[in-house]
């Protein structure tokens, strides 16, 4: 299951927000250098191949450093076979598996062979780091560097104390500056910050020989910069507090909340403002010399970061697991401890609580499809000898041709609670369907049917009414389903049904009755795909959400008319999951905007000034 991971820019407080490769300040980054071709390579152990660590591995591995990744399940295989690849405005690089050192299996690493380490870099999430890193001990030598590049400042002191605690390696400050997401397993899109750089520095002192060799490796490299600090502590604590209440913010403010908007909304910037101060508070008890122009420094960062979220704001919004407690629930615990009032931060962590535990599955509550889901996923005939009218039929489709399930998608909007009523469009004759609907539970994606019912957090009865003269003749064209299915009120949706009440089921049969007469009684296990290789299926086809649903199909359909009630529900279940809706009037057809003339060749120059 892949999972999106966003680091965000962290400029330099002391200068200001300052390209990477500005030589501005003795802290400035340094920029990428002809590396000398007598240096022999060091060997590099990536823990973790997303964002971070598939594209700063593959910079590596593109100046011919020994570089090995630790992943596991598609990650494992994508780069078995095909390496690591990445997409980046800084420029692409394919690094194939003959060019990398070792790519090793997490969940099997007794077998994988050992090597000591020059440098063991922690590319995971920051709630990770213990599990991940104590993983790493075996290829740590008495001179192994080990770098952290996470959000937040609670990695440090497990990092420091890990290692301390192995009597060998020497444990460094580490975070980095990136806008990369995983775009696929194996591949890594980088869209902003011109060059990425990676920060680091000793916890005391001056840097060691060992880490200003790994400081020129780094400073080779194309596409990426590289600023050794010699007051590391203080500056990460000042990116923290950024990020922190950025994320403060705009998790709580919602999607809208972009860095752009918070300047310029007084009462998103006083709530930022107050964050931020919560924080310096903190740092300063904690003897870290915060000053406080840097604060002031990030304004322009906030105005000049356009539509810029927060990786921990996204993860939040999508459902997936985030930073929460490693960024503001961090700043509650030391609050505490140190004596100072939190109120903002720990406000907005007691708002934002609950989805984070949802994602970590760490509590239980009922799911409103209609409210929590984005999207419904139809299957087409995905009843075993199910076929479409006669003069309806797809020209060289059949039910029994399908390799896999055919989808169209629906946005939630076009759903209706049960007994609601759906709207007929003007002439469209009325096809209706009962169907057994698969709500997601948690933010999942290229799941395998193994783990898929993992995901499933119950189902619901659906009506899926169809348009039965719209669109039809179009799709033996390829044309898709949108325009006889998704329309608004096409999908009229039930109560949700826990998974507990319904345990199995493919045991189930659906009842549809028409004005209370029952006009199809289809078995749920005579679907062609199952439930499992439905979810997993769409999973590949696209990120599924909590409260997303999936249509298992249905095996009967039949006409409607005005006025009808059309109900749906499963044998032997609490008449409370009946579905039900009634057909209203036609809604008059809007007139279609008139076309555009077509602009002649001869016109070019006038078609041109007539767009601006």
């Amino acid at each position: 299951m892949s999972e999106e991971a966003v680091h965000e820019m962290a400029s330099d407080p002391r200068t200001g927000p300052t390209s990477p490769t500005s030589p501005t300040s003795p802290t400035s980054p340094t920029s990428p250098t002809s590396p000398t071709s007598t240096t022999s390579p060091l060997r590099w152990l990536f823990f973790g191949c997303g964002a971070v660590g598939g594209y700063f591995g593959a910079r590596l591995a593109q100046k011919k450093q020994k570089v090995s990744f630790m992943v596991r399940k598609e990650t494992l295989r994508v780069l078995s076979g095909d390496g690591v690849r990445v997409r980046s405005i800084c420029g692409d690089v394919h690094i194939p598996r003959k060019d990398l050192d070792q790519v090793m299996n997490t969940e099997a690493l007794d077998k994988e062979s050992k090597f000591e380490a020059d440098v063991i870099v922690l590319a995971c999430k920051a709630w990770e780091v213990e599990r991940c890193l104590k993983m790493c001990q075996p290829w740590c030598g008495a001179n192994t560097l080990v770098l952290p590049l996470q959000n937040g400042v609670d990695a440090f002191g497990t990092v420091r104390s890990i290692v301390t605690s192995w009597g060998k390696g020497r444990p460094l400050v580490g975070w980095c500056n990136i806008v990369a997401a995983i775009q696929e397993p194996g591949l890594i899109k980088h869209w902003a910050a011109n060059p990425p750089c990676i920060y680091c520095g000793e916890f005391e002192g001056a840097p060691t020989s060992r880490t200003k060799q790994m400081e020129s490796v780094l400073a080779s490299c194309e596409g990426m910069a590289v600023s050794l600090e010699h007051d590391a502590l203080s500056k990460c604590w000042e990116k923290f507090s950024f990020i922190c209440s950025t994320t403060a913010v705009q998790a709580t403010a919602g999607p809208s909340a972009t860095q752009d908007l918070i300047p310029q909304v007084p009462e998103l910037e006083q709530m930022w403002r107050s964050a931020m101060g919560e924080i310096i508070a903190i740092a300063k008890k904690s003897g870290i010399d915060y000053q406080q122009s840097w604060m002031e420094k990030r304004i322009p960062v906030l105005r000049d970061a356009i539509g810029a979220t927060t990786s921990c704001s996204r993860d939040l919004w999508a459902g997936r697991h985030s930073e929460l407690e490693d960024l503001l629930g961090s700043v509650h615990r030391m609050g505490q401890e140190k004596g100072v009032p939190t109120p903002v931060i720990s406000t907005c962590l007691r708002a934002l609580t609950v989805r984070d535990q949802l994602a970590r599955r760490a509590t239980t509550l009922p799911i409103y499809p209609m409210l929590e889901g984005q999207k419904i996923l139809g299957t087409i005939c995905n009843h075993q000898g199910q076929q479409l009218p006669a003069d309806r039929t797809l020209a060289q489709k059949k039910a029994e041709e399908y390799l896999r399930p055919e989808w169209y998608v629906c946005p939630m909007t076009s759903a209706i609670a049960t007994g609601g009523q759906c709207e007929v469009p003007e002439g469209v004759q009325m096809l209706w369907e009962a169907e057994l609907g698969v709500v997601i539970s948690h933010s999942c994606e290229t799941l395998s049917p193994h783990e898929a019912l993992d995901y499933v957090g119950g189902y619901c009865m659906v009506l899926d009414l169809t348009g039965g003269n719209l669109g039809f003749e179009s799709m033996k064209y390829g044309h898709s389903w949108t325009r006889n299915k998704c329309q608004n009120t096409f999908k009229p949706v039930g109560a949700f049904i826990p998974a507990s009440v319904l345990p199995k089921p493919e045991s189930s049969r659906i009842i549809c009755r028409v004005n209370g007469k029952t006009v199809a009684e289809d078995e749920i296990s005579k679907m062609k795909f199952t439930i499992a290789q439905q979810v997993a299926d769409a999973s590949e086809l696209t990120p599924l959400r909590r409260g997303d649903i999936l249509l298992t199909g249905a095996g009967s359909l039949g006409p409607l008319a005005i006025g009808d009630v059309v109900e749906g529900s499963i044998e032997g279940l609490d008449a409370k999951y009946t579905v039900s809706a009634t057909l209203a009037g036609e809604v008059p057809k809007c007139s279609p905007a008139p076309l555009a003339p077509p602009v002649k060749s001869g016109d070019a120059a006038a078609g041109r000034e007539s767009v601006n």
